[in-house]
């Protein structure tokens, strides 16, 4: 079982994405905005992070930022966003993503995104 942290300012996006993966087996830790997704992380052990880009107080960049300036055991980084050119994927790449979804997207797409990683997780470990 695995511990992820769910970051979106979309209340009703982000309790979905929390039952999805409650009811695949994980404890699901959530945040409200950036500040809140910067405390969450920092007080929880978390193995994957989900990242709105585009959250208030603190963006999912700068939440990705914090996140990766930490030593100790680093999460997977999932990226969530409206914003889908080739330019936003790249900077949301170069920021530490492991990975990129763009908004809209199916929930089976965002749950095999979530296990891939947390198998490449677990091989790495």
């Amino acid at each position: 079982m695995s511990t992820i942290l769910v970051a979106d300012d979309e209340a009703d996006l982000r309790d979905l994405m929390a039952v999805v993966l409650e009811s695949a087996g994980h404890d699901v830790i959530t945040a409200r905005d950036g500040v809140h997704a910067i405390a969450q992380s920092a007080a929880h052990q978390i193995d994957l992070v989900v990242l709105d880009v585009m959250m208030p107080r603190a963006t999912g960049v700068e939440v990705l930022g914090e996140i990766r300036a930490r030593s100790g055991s680093q999460p997977a980084v999932l990226m969530l966003s409206a914003l889908c050119s080739r330019a936003d994927i790249r900077a949301g790449y170069i920021a530490g993503a492991d990975d990129y979804i763009a908004k809209p997207f199916s929930m089976q797409e965002f749950v095999d995104r979530v296990h891939t990683l947390l198998d490449e997780r677990a091989v790495l470990a």
